[in-house]
């Protein structure tokens, strides 16, 4: 069963990121801030000039002139690409994302994440399970990945069915927020469960997890929800991250992207206020990235059934 269980980790994740299939209705129906001190505007739909497919997963880097996503997570050939920046709402594909992707076979590659130091990570089940630690880095230019190695530590939940599935690295690169998640394809549809830590950076491709990192997240590792996706700001300040109530999965289930915030970095995070909420039959809202001034927030939405990045304004 663990066998059968470790072969279709990638079926299982594209399960769980494509799970929009649920329900046919596609209708913005979005239930607005419920945040006294952090608000972001409507949605704006942007545009990728020279893409027309599914677009997931972005990531803004640190400058702001380039846009990360990844194709769709259907687990046969899922492949991170860039688009640079010609304004807030546009931007024009540049193509693959050299280095990052598995050439070999088909695989899982997505979820990009960047520094300031221009240190990149993502995830790829690439050689898993024989090789447990499933997250990877190289150095970003120009469009390129290179000096590319597994990130080792111990982070990772080595017991059969788990990995990390995404992660958030802090502005210095010096506080990796990963999120270890369980797989089990004959008990959840997606993960059935999972767990949010912070590890430290300790030398190259190596992060260590913090002595305090359980206490600095208790108001956010709550066993009723599955959680995903976390994002944190230059200043290390505000957390941001998506989560559903963990039970049987329906076209009705909502998809909250939520913020949790603090005085001081070293502090423990608030109790999570959500932002904002769609359901997954209309379409599905998942995975924040900010600029650094906390201004611009991404996501992609699934739109008349292609998934699509929106862009909101701080107000």
């Amino acid at each position: 069963m663990i066998k059968h269980i470790m072969k279709n980790t990638t079926y299982l994740l594209a399960l769980f990121f494509t799970i929009t299939i649920i329900g046919a209705c596609t209708n913005d129906t979005i239930v607005e801030p419920s945040s006294k001190t952090i608000v972001y505007s409507n949605p704006i739909q942007i545009t990728i000039n020279g893409y027309t497919s599914h677009a997931m997963e972005p990531f803004i880097s640190p400058d702001g002139n380039t846009l990360f996503f990844n194709s769709i997570n259907d687990g046969n050939n899922t492949k991170i690409y860039y688009a640079t920046k010609v304004n807030s709402t546009t931007f024009t594909f540049e193509g693959e994302l050299d280095g990052a992707n598995e050439t070999q076979a088909a695989q899982l590659n997505a979820v990009a994440d960047l520094d300031a130091l221009n240190n990149f990570y993502w995830t790829s089940v690439r050689d898993y399970p024989a090789q447990i630690d499933n997250l990877h880095h190289g150095i970003y230019t120009n469009g390129t990945v290179y000096d590319i190695g597994r990130v080792q530590g111990d982070f990772y939940n080595t017991k059969p069915g788990w990995l990390v599935m995404d992660h958030g690295i802090s502005h210095d690169g010096q506080f990796l927020y990963y999120n270890n998640a369980r797989f089990d394809e004959t008990n959840c549809l997606g993960p059935c469960e999972t767990f949010l830590g912070i590890a430290k950076w300790t030398g190259p491709k190596n992060f260590m997890k913090t002595a305090d990192s359980d206490d600095i997240l208790q108001n956010i590792n709550d066993s009723n929800y599955i959680y995903y996706a976390p994002c944190i700001t230059t200043d290390n300040l505000e957390l941001y991250y998506t989560r559903f109530a963990k039970n049987a999965v329906t076209a009705n289930t909502l998809a909250e992207i939520c913020v949790a915030t603090r005085a001081a970095d070293t502090d423990v995070f608030s109790q999570p206020k959500v932002l904002f909420s769609n359901s997954i039959g209309n379409g599905i809202i998942e995975a924040p990235t900010l600029t650094t001034d906390k201004q611009l927030m991404f996501y992609h939405q699934k739109v008349n059934g292609t998934h699509v990045i929106m862009m909101r304004t701080r107000e």
